[in-house]
């Protein structure tokens, strides 16, 4: 069975020990940092900065984001292809043969693609250094009722163990019948018995779960007690900070330099 890619990796890191609040802040300064970027060289320097984070710093391993580069490159390339298609060019760059390349193309077709590529790769980069546990003590810390903080948690708990179900359907029909090497169409009935197998074991997960809450008196009580309490972290706040001063770095250098 394949390695699960949504799912906590756990490592010894300067990013694993920040408290999951502040990485969740990170990501949102990434983002919003992103989207303020007006050059493609800024937006490279912000994905090269944030894949030499999860290399080096995060300690990810380099496995685990070769089997999500469908998702960060195939995605965004396609979105920067489009996007490249669809506008109209002014200034000429160089010519390949008799086909001329502009700048403007160029630059809304990167634009496009880094802009998601940062998007997926913060948000993996989130996923496979934080435990959903503080998450959700997070989200109590900050007021929101545990009710709903637990609700996000299974969220996010149960796409790992959907995902394995998956996996584990796929084999066992790829067992059977060769899904790999059938006909279309015999695929598409492949595709739909793995989707009502997954959706009835999900539901049959969902319900164990709901009897095992009720089970317990979870939501009996206006107020609930962790064994692991939310604090805030050094190396949180100095990620936090540090990717502030980046980003606005490079903003001020792009003003400028206009």
């Amino acid at each position: 069975m394949s390695e699960q890619l949504l799912v906590y990796v756990e490592k010894e890191s300067p990013i694993h020990r920040a408290d999951a609040l502040s990485k969740l802040l990170w990501v949102v300064i990434v983002v919003v940092a992103t989207f303020q970027f007006q050059t493609t060289y800024s937006r490279a320097t912000m994905f090269g900065v944030l894949l030499f984070t999860a290399l080096f710093i995060a300690k990810v391993p380099l496995k685990s984001i070769w089997r999500v580069s469908p998702l960060i490159f195939g995605v965004a390339f396609l979105l920067g292809a489009f996007h490249y298609f669809v506008t109209k060019g002014v200034t000429p760059l160089f010519n390949i043969g008799s086909y001329v390349v502009f700048r403007e193309p160029l630059e809304a077709g990167g634009a496009y693609f880094f802009r998601l590529a940062i998007m997926v790769l913060a948000s993996f980069l989130l996923i496979w250094t934080t435990d959903t546990y503080q998450l959700m003590v997070g989200f109590a810390y900050l007021g929101l009722p545990y009710r709903y903080a637990f609700a996000i948690f299974m969220a996010l708990r149960y796409i790992p163990l959907i995902q394995r179900e998956v996996e584990a359907v796929r084999a066992a029909h790829a067992i059977r019948g060769k899904a790999a090497q059938s006909p279309l169409k015999h695929r598409l009935r492949l595709w739909q018995r793995y989707l009502f197998t997954v959706i009835v074991n999900g539901l049959r997960k969902a319900e164990n779960t709901a009897v095992a809450i009720e089970a317990r008196g979870f939501g009996a009580y206006p107020e609930r007690t962790y064994w692991k309490e939310f604090h805030w972290t050094r190396s949180g706040i100095l990620l936090v900070a540090l990717f502030s001063v980046f980003c606005v770095a490079l903003i001020v250098g792009e003003r400028l330099s206009f």
